[in-house]
């Protein structure tokens, strides 16, 4: 075997010098160096960077960027919630990022002259002077600044020719050392917006009897404190109330500078001059804006290498290696998100240009045809391929109808919530990272900066917990919540940028809720099953103190409830807490009153549980609620327990599972004990009866974060329409409308940068193009101009192309349902050894298929109204279910065909009639059809009644985020160009509008005359 690493090669790039320990290698180099290959991600693939300087180190955000050749301009914000000060929350950015050529000499030389080597002046960072807009503002050293460009000038190519003006007057103060000690106490203990007061006017409001019930019914509502987890930062922002500038990626949140209020401040704009740069195109961007990380230019992205890297493999190398300097630069990590989404865009827009209708060469290089886009509402499908888009969650919502379809509505809605600032190991694993020693314990504002400063670490061990959750306690070991067959789940990033998991689960043998007319057996079956796996019971300190202590924290609803539960009614609670007490576990259906009477009963239950509710909330301040406080309410309204529990049926408008429930256990939310153990943060756990409530689930959970940004580009999509443009000026309009209002959290770019998964699955997922007349991808260009122009043969082979290739064996007499389910695609030259089923290559097509050796794939198909129809519904119908070798073995009509054709079985050996074969192979595809659809429609239905509310919130925040952020966004992006290409003006000057006040123009307008 050849040797590609010497022991001492190996040994010179691994950054843990410690030869004494093992050391470890990824598989990935390891199947390289097998292969006697250079493994992409090896630091010898010029990958390697050197030691930061101490020069470089030293540098706080605002010196980093006025030492950069190219300056990024993005808004970076602080995701606050709760107690989660603006100091030590995440990181999150929102719009676009832009890059600019900065004169860094020019800058340099407006800096005041230090006069010593401690001098701190406070100096604005502006694309423009003229804009209001202020990037960043903060106390920067001008000797420091100095001292890395001499350091860079000496190290990094870019910088060869930058001319730095020597001070030659002696310093007043040479004592470096304690100047930096002074630097660093000023830099780290910046102020807290939260210590900043003010006065707020507040107006005495007459608060009735009824209100004040109200108030008790729904708990400590006048106590809240606004600790939502979906806060708003906006509404109470210090900062923008007194148009403080907002953290930007220029701009972190440390507001010492705020206290030297007695320094002059300067105000620099190193861009001035600058057009945008080209992200795609300009090659030299990252050494250049980062220069702190790459010191001697050396190691970035566009550097030639022995073997080809791609973006997403060199951002996991970068974030994933030891060296900690990318980790912890969150404006790096945004700026290889935002690469990567741009990137990604562009090649889709690529491909999407290649997807048409069955045409010839010569129709297919009219730029007209692609109007068939525009009209079909496909224009903004590019999208789909960019991960965390609308258009990419809408795929895999399709993905988990197709499940329902085939599966079922599933047993369980679960969620699993993160508590990276409660596990202790994840706090460990932040200290080890950064040198520091391990303690017993930590206060909040350490956890919280460990968090802030190691998101990558926090973002890949949340990954491997709940990887190792679902194999020990969900799809295996234990199975805590039955044995789970089936699951979907979708990583969900929450407010303040933490990740959090949504999954339904399938289960085997779980009974079945069928509306109204379940029989008694069932439901018995359903509570039982229920209290088998779920439970809301809250023990006593003495009985059990770690689940106490559990439960407690994470698990218990604040009795002063936040602004989240509060959002869409004052005096409701939208997670419907405090929960009903009940001495079993039921199904609770809603009750309907046929006469005046039943109407007056209805509202007197109504008015006696919520009077119970305040009672209740009033008594467990002082004690723990027991059940003789309970039936002594019951006794003082003349109630029975079954005339509580019809009670309940009253307030509930769809059936509502009731879990079984003591009295202290009103505002514990119900879990699995092994699963709470385990997991040691809150967890929801809920019981589906109907397709509505899976319907209202997806429509709460699995879309809210892109509803925002679906509704912008259907507004962008519609403007265009009217306006009758060109399909790429289109394409370019809505790929500016997604960057300019997308928001992203820093754990949330570090999953879409590396590929980590943001959705898992039991199934994989299939769509079968079945009709004749699907969308192709047509072939390379250079391939295409080199055929006739009447030749038809222009696509690249689909799915179904290869089921009619597929070998002649009698085991292969198959529907292409059953294809698509049963057979992965691989290709022709795999090797045989490798896999433990049987491949069998295709007739003429480069590609082999082999039998699935797991669960089988779910199917997705185009959809035809049969009503309206008829043909197309058929002829898909056909090509599903039907075993066939060639389309042309169908007969017109196709409805016709279906009813009254007769084809040879060959399972069977015998002639039978289409429509019993095409029947019984669709079983096994559409079992759910019904209840699959129900849900779908359902979930539209909910999905448009949303959508006025929706809008109106997007103005709303549109207009809270348009000042001083719309100046630079104005501004052309030369990336969007490249989708929109334009025959440049042969002019060798820009025209620029002339910007007078009103003072000055009043008198030149006051001495023209009328003609003029």
């Amino acid at each position: 075997m050849i040797v590609i690493f010497t022991e001492e090669q190996m040994l010179l790039y691994c950054l843990d010098k410690n030869e004494s320990e093992n050391k470890w290698i990824c598989i990935l180099c390891s199947t390289k160096i097998k292969r006697k290959q250079i493994p992409s991600r090896a630091v010898i693939n010029n990958l390697q960077v050197c030691e930061i300087p101490a020069e470089l180190k030293k540098l706080n955000d605002l010196e980093k960027h006025l030492i950069a050749l190219r300056l990024p301009f993005m808004k970076i914000v602080n995701l606050v919630s709760g107690k989660i000060s603006h100091k030590f929350a995440q990181k999150g950015t929102k719009g676009p990022l832009h890059i600019v050529p900065s004169d860094v000499e020019d800058t340099v030389m407006s800096l005041p002259r230090p006069i010593d080597k401690s001098m701190m002046i406070r100096l604005q960072l502006k694309r423009r002077l003229k804009y209001k807009a202020v990037w960043e503002e903060q106390l920067i050293n001008p000797n420091d600044i100095r001292q890395a460009l001499t350091v860079l000038k000496e190290k990094h190519p870019g910088y060869k020719y930058v001319q730095i003006e020597d001070i030659k007057e002696n310093y007043l103060i040479s004592d470096k050392n304690e100047s930096n000690q002074e630097n660093e106490i000023n830099n780290s203990n910046a102020i807290d917006i939260e210590e900043i007061t003010c006065e707020k006017s507040s107006t005495s409001t007459e608060i009735t009897n009824d209100d004040h019930i109200n108030r008790l019914a729904l708990g400590d509502v006048q106590d809240c404190k606004n600790d939502s987890e979906e806060m708003d930062e906006d509404n109470d922002d210090i900062r923008a109330k007194y148009n403080i500038g907002t953290d930007s990626c220029i701009q972190p949140a440390d507001f010492s500078d705020l206290v030297m209020q007695e320094s002059k401040l300067h105000t620099v704009a190193p861009a001035e001059k600058n057009k945008l740069t080209a992200l795609l195109s300009d090659n030299t961007i990252e050494a250049l804006a980062f220069p702190h990380l790459f010191p001697d230019g050396r190691g970035s992205f566009d550097e030639k290498r022995q073997c080809k890297l791609g973006w997403k493999e060199y951002c996991k190398l970068r974030l994933f290696s030891s060296d900690s300097r990318f980790a912890s630069d969150s404006n790096y990590i945004f700026f290889l998100k935002y690469l990567a989404d741009l990137k990604q865009t562009f090649s889709s827009i690529n491909i999407a240009f290649r997807k048409k209708l069955t045409l010839n060469v010569g129709q297919s290089s009219d730029d007209g045809q692609m109007k068939f886009l525009l009209g079909k509402d496909m224009i903004y499908r590019h999208f789909q391929s960019v991960r965390g888009s609308p258009q990419y969650w809408q795929q895999r919502l399709k993905d988990l109808f197709a499940m329902t379809r085939q599966l079922g509505c599933p047993t369980y809605f679960v969620t699993f919530s993160c508590a990276d600032l409660r596990w202790k190991e994840f706090i460990d694993s932040f200290v080890r990272h950064t040198g520091e020693k391990v303690k017993d314990s930590y206060s909040f504002a350490e956890k919280a900066r460990l968090l802030r400063t190691n998101p990558v670490i926090a973002s890949r061990m949340f990954e491997g917990r709940f990887n190792n959750l679902m194999k020990l306690f969900i799809k295996g070991g234990s199975y805590s919540l039955g044995q789970v067959s089936d699951w979907f789940c979708r990583i969900e990033m929450q407010f303040r940028g933490s990740p959090h998991s949504h999954m339904p689960l399938w289960v085997e043998h779980a009974p079945k809720y069928n509306g109204v007319n379940t029989n008694t057996k069932t439901r018995d079956e359903i509570a039982r099953f229920c209290d088998k796996y779920i439970t809301t019971r809250f023990p006593s300190a003495t009985e059990d103190n770690e689940l106490h202590n559990i439960i407690k924290d994470v698990q218990t609803h604040s009795r002063s409830h936040s602004k989240s539960c509060l959002k869409y009614h004052n005096t409701i609670c939208r997670f419907s807490f405090p929960r009903p007490v009940a001495r079993r576990t039921f199904i609770c259906e809603p009750f309907q009153s046929d006469n005046d009477e039943c109407k007056e009963r209805v509202q007197q239950a109504k008015k006696n549980l919520k009077e119970m509710n305040a009672t209740m909330n009033m008594l467990e301040k002082d004690k723990t609620l027991l059940w003789s406080d309970f039936d002594s309410l019951l006794c003082k309204y003349n109630w029975t327990y079954d005339d509580y529990e019809w009670s309940l049926t009253v307030v509930h408008r769809r059936p509502t599972l009731i879990h079984k429930r003591e009295p202290n256990a009103r505002w514990v939310n119900q879990y699995d004990e092994e699963l709470l153990r385990a997991w040691n943060a809150n967890i929801d756990i809920q019981f589906v009866l109907d397709p509505y409530a899976c319907a209202k689930y997806l429509m709460s959970y699995t879309t809210k974060p892109e509803r925002e940004m679906s509704l912008l580009l259907e507004a962008t999509h519609k403007e265009c329409r009217e306006g009758n443009i060109s399909v790429r000026e289109e394409m370019k309009k809505l790929t500016g409308t997604f960057f300019n209002h997308r928001q992203v959290s820093v754990q949330e770019a570090i999953y879409r940068a590396t590929g980590m998964p943001l959705t898992y699955s039991s199934r994989k997922v299939l769509f079968i193009p079945s009709h004749s007349n699907s969308c192709r991808f047509l072939k390379p260009q250079h391939i295409l101009k080199q055929m006739d122009d009447e030749n038809r043969d222009i696509y690249m082979s689909n799915l179904a192309d290869k089921y009619f290739d597929r070998p002649l064996d009698s085991d292969l007499n198959i529907c292409i349902a059953d294809f698509a389910s049963d057979y992965d695609i691989v290709s022709a030259n795999i090797s045989t050894k490798k896999t433990k089923s049987t491949v069998k290559k295709l007739q003429t097509l480069p590609f082999a298929i082999k039998k699935r050796c797991n669960k089988k794939a779910i199917t997705r198909y185009p959809f035809f109204n049969r009503e309206t129809d008829q043909e197309n519904y058929f002829e898909n119908l056909l090509v599903l279910y039907l075993p066939i070798r060639n389309r042309d073995e169908f007969k017109k009509p196709y409805q016709l065909y279906y009813e009254n054709g007769i084809v040879y079985d060959y399972h069977q050996n015998c002639n039978r009639k289409v429509k019993d074969i095409v029947s019984e192979n669709r079983k096994k595809y559409e079992c759910h059809f019904d209840v699959s659809k129900e849900m779908e429609s359902i979930f539209n239905e909910l999905a448009t009644q949303s959508k006025e509310d929706d809008w109106a919130d997007v103005v709303a925040n549109i207009e809270k985020n348009r000042l001083g952020q719309n100046e630079i966004e104005n501004e052309e992006n030369p990336d969007f160009e490249l989708i929109h290409k334009k025959k440049k003006n042969n002019n060798i000057f820009d025209l620029k509008q002339s910007c007078h006040a009103s003072n000055e123009i009043r008198p030149l307008l006051e001495s023209m005359s009328e003609e003029q």
